[in-house]
């Protein structure tokens, strides 16, 4: 590694602010302080559906299933300003007097984007903000149990390639609701986003990202329930498995 490059690193670095064992890059730090968010803790559970359609229907396949759905889910969600970003607790944005007729009308789609994926996690946690779509699921605990594990291992390092294509796609639905707006100045963020899933992807997956993570860090200040799923989750998966340390 040259030393020019080490330096363009060091340089990146010192413009990070910490926050205890954290490093909070720049664009977090813009605006009024906000409540720190944990990749494990906070957001991890929030991506298992994107997680399952890519694993039942390939990156592509999962892309495109999870903008037609949400497409469509839109005009049920009455919330002036928050959006279904592909993340589950943002279902809870349909209210419940809407929830009959959004079951009735998108039953078909229901069944491709949401039963057949998400069956292991509509199975094992009864407060999950998706499974009033699909109240009915097989009652294969055992092999429910064992997805929801494989899925949290594949998700857990959350800025490998893997889970940085699933928390890429939530960007496209703040493209489409037009939430985020960008410097034509940025010519190789715009680029990367252009070609991506090729070129640059560091680049994109970290821009969206920390889209993604500022959205969520406001909504959390005026909405104490944003999290609640994946409180939910991780309390609900201690009585299902008992923890072992190694």
């Amino acid at each position: 590694m040259s030393a020019k490059k080490l330096n363009l690193q060091r340089a990146a670095l010192e413009h990070h602010k910490q926050v205890g064992k954290e490093l909070i890059p720049p664009l977090q730090q813009i605006g009024p302080q906000m409540e720190q968010i944990f990749w494990l803790r906070d957001l991890l559970p929030e991506f298992l559906w994107i997680d399952a359609l890519v694993l039942e229907y390939g990156k592509p396949g999962a892309n495109r299933i999870l903008n037609d759905f949400l497409t469509d889910a839109d005009r049920f969600n009455s919330h002036s300003k928050q959006i279904l970003d592909g993340t589950i607790g943002a279902f809870r944005l349909i209210a419940e007097d809407q929830r009959h007729a959004f079951a009735q009308e998108l039953a078909a789609k229901i069944t491709v984007a949401v039963a057949r994926p998400l069956r292991h996690v509509l199975t094992l946690y009864p407060d999950c903000p998706m499974r009033w779509m699909a109240l009915e699921q097989p009652t294969d605990r055992d092999g429910a149990i064992v997805a929801v594990r494989d899925a949290v291992a594949r998700l857990f390092p959350g800025k490998d390639p893997y889970a940085g294509f699933c928390r890429a796609l939530p960007l496209n639905r703040f493209f489409a609701h037009q939430k985020v707006h960008i410097s034509s100045k940025l010519k190789e963020t715009i680029e990367a986003i252009e070609k991506y899933p090729h070129g640059d992807r560091y680049r994109a997956e970290t821009f969206a990202r920390t889209i993604h993570n500022m959205t969520l860090m406001r909504q959390a200040e005026e909405a104490p329930d944003t999290f609640a799923w994946a409180r939910s989750f991780w309390n609900y998966s201690r009585t299902i498995v008992s923890c072992v340390y190694e």
